[in-house]
């Protein structure tokens, strides 16, 4: 796994490693298969980004929208586009995927919330993911 955090976000080391931490806990828990890059980015336009998130079929690559969001929904966006990733793997994806309903929006949706109260479960000092100061 690669995490990229672009460096205008100005995110602290505890946060970047709480974000590390997740995207290693989804590859473990979907589970996603060698090699993958997480960009946590601050500028949509610059990398192809429509909504919050993307990910590239085929690549193992996904870009996270991340400016002035709190860090409990970059994570769960990270798990949403990393179940695509996981659909993409599984040969689940033959063409493009829906902005809203159908079964590969559907399933990443409920994927990403369980993922996320997963990996705050597995550790209770974890819960501070959802303290104001944890905003990006």
């Amino acid at each position: 796994m690669k995490l990229y955090v672009e460096k205008d976000l100005n995110l602290d080391a505890e946060k970047i490693n709480l974000l590390s931490e997740f995207c290693s806990f989804c590859a473990e828990q979907l589970p996603i298969e060698g090699d993958f890059k997480i960009h946590v980015v601050s500028n949509r336009k610059n990398h192809g980004i429509v909504t919050t998130a993307a990910y590239l079929v085929g690549e193992n690559c996904c870009y996270i929208y991340s400016k002035d969001r709190a860090l409990p929904d970059v994570m769960r966006s990270i798990a949403h586009e990393m179940t695509h990733m996981m659909q993409d793997q599984m040969g689940l994806i033959n063409g493009p995927i829906k902005d809203a309903g159908g079964f590969h929006e559907d399933q990443a949706n409920a994927r990403a919330g369980e993922l996320l109260k997963r990996f705050i479960v597995a550790n209770k000092e974890r819960k501070v993911i959802y303290e104001s100061r944890m905003r990006l």
